[in-house]
């Protein structure tokens, strides 16, 4: 864990899709070099994705799709390691083979046979200073002034109150965004957790960094690849894109902020543009899919080519109401994701009635 000033920095959260699992154990025993009696396995779910079970050891699961009972044999797997499992992480099993993360995930990605994408990762930075450079409520005042950028967003949402024991939690960008930052009042949070007065917390405040697809991806990349800290690499980040300004005119840059972030180089990340997984689905229907295939079926219709059977089916197929469930569950996921960015959740409960059961998914 990189240290400046009182200043820790850390990954709180890390997600990697394994893209050719043949079975769990492998999975867990060479990908991950840990026990795969450890695990426990039970049902659960993943938001966005369809699988339906999981096996967890010390806050660290893995998501994967079963049918009839049985693991699927081929296919992908989600490996999640929440806040809890990467203390775990760090401070039991890395600690007891004497290495660091970063040696640990360059370890693991640098196994060829396996084929691996991150998909999450939060970068954060604890600041344990007695009086601490901010408060999320200090940086409320201005981003309600509208004296803030986050790149080329204005976008900030506030839950809670500084003064209530659950503390105060502000975030940069919408909900959707792949790179939200979250700034919160982890003291709060801490004693809320273990039943404690605040005041009974040593003070404790978190600006954390949650990056999704391309740009988990590549943080992890630049991450693994350079001799930069962490907690520079960090502030880097935070140095080229976030700016709080103490005037209306966004001359005058936030001291405080300023003195945060110090003399680090300033750091971006670039991505290509890419697809949602709907726009992907959308182009193969058009160009490699059903599409044609539709068409050359109308054109038999047409012209009394289809045989007996064929009609048959057609005219079984145009009885079918067209509320009947039509989704399957990813497609579904995929659709809510699309009408949630775009600001129609009403959408929502109609797109759930057109969803296929995951029973139904299993019986076919």
């Amino acid at each position: 864990m990189a240290t400046q000033n009182k200043l820790h920095a850390l990954i709180d959260w890390l997600q990697i899709q394994v893209l050719n699992k043949n079975e769990l154990k492998e999975v867990v025993e060479d990908l991950l070099e840990m026990r795969f009696d450890y695990f426990v396995e039970r049902k659960g779910k993943l938001t966005y994705y369809d699988y339906n079970m999981l096996i967890e050891y010390a806050n660290i699961r893995i998501y994967y799709r079963s049918e009839n009972g049985k693991e699927s044999e081929d296919g992908d797997c989600m490996i999640v390691v929440d806040g809890t499992g990467m203390t775990f992480l760090r401070e039991r099993f890395l600690q007891e083979r004497e290495i660091g993360l970063k040696e640990f995930l360059n370890q693991v990605f640098s196994k060829e046979h396996w084929r691996l994408k991150i998909t999450r990762v939060d970068p954060a930075i604890d600041d344990f200073n007695e009086v601490p450079y901010f408060t999320p409520n200090q940086l409320v005042k201005i981003c309600e002034k509208k004296q803030f950028f986050y790149g080329k967003s204005t976008t900030y949402d506030v839950y809670g109150q500084e003064n209530k024991e659950k503390g105060m939690t502000l975030y940069l960008k919408p909900p959707g965004a792949d790179d939200r930052i979250k700034i919160y009042d982890k003291q709060a949070e801490r004693a809320k957790a273990q039943g404690v007065r605040k005041k009974d917390m040593p003070p404790w405040i978190r600006v954390e960094i949650v990056f999704r697809r391309e740009k988990a991806q590549k943080f992890v990349e630049y991450y693994l690849s350079s001799e930069i800290e962490l907690i520079d690499l960090i502030k880097g980040y935070l140095k080229e894109k976030v700016k709080f300004f103490t005037d209306a005119q966004m001359r005058q840059p936030l001291r405080k902020w300023e003195r945060f972030l110090g003399k680090t180089v300033p750091f971006s990340l670039t991505t290509p543009k890419m697809n949602s997984e709907l726009t992907q689905k959308f182009n193969w229907y058009f160009y490699q899919g059903a599409y044609p295939v539709y068409h050359a079926y109308l054109y038999c219709l047409k012209n009394k080519l289809l045989n007996e059977q064929e009609l048959e089916e057609f005219e079984r197929l145009m009885t079918i109401h067209e509320t009947q469930e039509i989704f399957p569950p990813q497609l579904a996921s995929e659709l809510i994701k699309r009408v949630t960015e775009k600001g129609r959740t009403e959408l929502i409960p109609e797109i759930k009635k057109l969803t296929k059961s995951s029973k139904e998914n299993e019986e076919k």
